[in-house]
């Protein structure tokens, strides 16, 4: 499997090679003239800019490797401009007011379109890709983007960026396997009442074996993932629904109190800590880790990580300690799990930098190369014989003896848009017990996932980018104060009126008639 895939790497490399490529124009007034022109060794230059994490982006030991390595085989250098990741979203602002200074490729931050990015589209400063994505024979990896996630990408009916693709269903429920057998379930929840069932036991079954009551059923801290991630289990949807030919937000849906009520029960039978609305959420996690909870609901890979926790610092299952504790990764409960946007940050090409179609075409090959086995492994990955090995079967084998900041390929990922997979399935890494149930995880909630029907109209919503932070934080704040006891449905209600006065009346109008106008859906 090893020569395969290194006889397909070399196959394409000399297919890169081969390509004769135009160049795309500069980013700086004063290097455009250069950019324009082809580099000696007859590759055209994109400009991209990115967000630095370490400050050693392809500038560690071997990162002169790494970087030959896809220049071959996209057949493009990359003029990078790295810019401190603290100050990114400020740096945006501010590029995209510098027309004579823009590069080529922008790259967006967050699971959602910024305000300044969607008033720059309406402004005609950036490309429409829409027709460019349906081009399946020059871009085989772009052209199968998820019609869902572009929604998102879409400002006036024009695709004006290329996402970063994540999981789906990365949400989920997952519980410490250990604990349900001390306790007697044999079966994984099914049901909101299943769990229910399984939180009480953790609680008060003294599923821990010390004879002590100093156990909770669920993790929670103010963080509020979890809440919305119960919500879908109750079917009212992930912040917005649809229903009767409208879209409306899932705060005004007889669900939502339906699942409120139904958390407020476990609060009040003691099944999460009394003071979970005031835990840092930094330590999210720590109450599993420090067996003080048994069960988690957030990201898949967040439980991956408990169960890591546990194998790493020898703790020991309860019930049979000739073995590590481990974490059972259900996913969906009721059938239903919240999704996520299935992206987080993107890329733009811009009109000031790529000054024609042909500097557009040079932008895609090279996003579109990048998501080729051969570069999610080199960017991923690192190089053989210094970050990672072959085993027998094939695999990689990391080595971990670098810490990511130090790696080779340190920053290339920022150049993977990660479209149609997340990962490099030849040569594939070789892959843990953890790591393979969130896999399987991710594979059953992506079939049930609750998506959000108005992502893309809250993109181009001028009244979300108003008010929309401010009054969710009203909708947030009350039901942590309904759970937690300090008001009741009255308050609620006045909760939710307090939206509507604050502009959440404009924003249901407004979002429902960019609904109506879409003739997509």
């Amino acid at each position: 499997m090893k020569k395969t895939w290194k006889r397909a790497l070399t196959v394409s490399l000399f297919g890169a090679v081969a390509l004769s490529l135009t160049a795309c124009g500069g980013s700086k007034k004063t290097a455009q003239k250069e950019a324009a022109n082809v580099t000696t060794d007859g590759k055209p230059t994109i400009t991209f800019m990115a967000p630095s994490y370490y400050g050693t982006d392809l500038k560690n030991e071997h990162s002169d490797e790494v970087t030959k390595k896809y220049e071959d085989y996209t057949g493009t250098h990359v003029d990078w401009h790295w810019e401190n990741n603290d100050t990114y979203k400020e740096k945006i602002g501010l590029t995209l007011m510098d027309k004579d200074n823009m590069p080529m490729i922008v790259t967006g931050k967050g699971d959602s379109l910024t305000a300044n990015v969607v008033e720059a589209a309406k402004k005609g400063a950036f490309w429409d890709l829409s027709e460019f994505l349906k081009d399946t024979d020059s871009y085989p990896n772009l052209s199968k983007a998820d019609g869902r996630v572009l929604k998102a990408m879409t400002v006036d009916g024009k695709v004006i960026g290329i996402y970063r693709a994540r999981e789906i269903g990365r949400y989920g429920f997952s519980y410490r396997t250990d604990w349900a057998e001390a306790v007697g379930i044999t079966e994984d929840p099914k049901t909101a009442e299943d769990v229910y069932d399984m939180l009480y036991k953790f609680t008060y079954n003294d599923p821990d074996g010390d004879g002590k009551d100093d156990t909770v059923g669920l993790e929670m801290t103010k963080y509020v993932g979890p809440i919305d991630i119960i919500q879908t289990w109750f079917g009212c949807g992930n912040e917005w629904v649809e229903q009767d030919g409208k879209m409306v937000p899932v705060h005004q849906t007889q669900e939502y109190l339906e699942a409120l009520k139904w958390i407020k029960k476990m609060y009040d039978d003691g099944l999460i800590r009394k003071d979970w609305a005031t835990v840092d959420s930094g330590t999210f996690a720590d109450a599993c880790k420090k067996g003080e909870a048994g069960a988690f609901i957030d990201v898949m890979d967040g439980a991956k990580r408990i169960w890591r926790y546990y194998e790493r610092n020898d703790v020991k299952s309860v019930t049979d300690p000739s073995k590590f504790a481990s974490m059972t990764l259900v996913g969906p409960m009721n059938g239903k799990t919240l999704a996520t946007s299935g992206f987080n940050g993107y890329y733009l090409i811009t009109k000031a930098g790529a000054k024609s179609e042909e500097d557009v075409k040079k932008c895609l090959h090279f996003l579109d190369k990048m998501c080729d086995d051969e570069m999610m492994a080199l960017a991923d990955y690192g190089l053989e014989g210094i970050t990672y090995d072959f085993d027998d079967a094939g695999e990689v084998v990391l080595r971990n003896d670098l810490d990511i900041q130090q790696g080779p390929s340190m920053g290339l990922n920022q150049g993977i848009c990660y479209i149609p997979k997340l990962a490099s399935t030849v040569p594939a890494l070789k892959k843990e017990e953890p790591t393979l149930a969130q896999e399987e995880a991710y594979v059953r909630n992506e079939k049930v996932a609750i998506y959000n029907p108005a992502l893309g109209y809250l993109a181009n919503s001028g009244v979300n980018a108003e008010v929309g932070t401010d009054i969710e934080q009203i909708i947030d704040d009350a039901r942590t104060q309904y759970i937690c006891g300090q008001i009741d449905e009255k308050g609620l209600d006045a909760a939710a009126k307090q939206w509507l006065d604050r502009g959440g009346d404009r924003l249901v109008k407004e979002i429902n008639e960019l609904y109506q106008q879409d003739t997509s859906k």
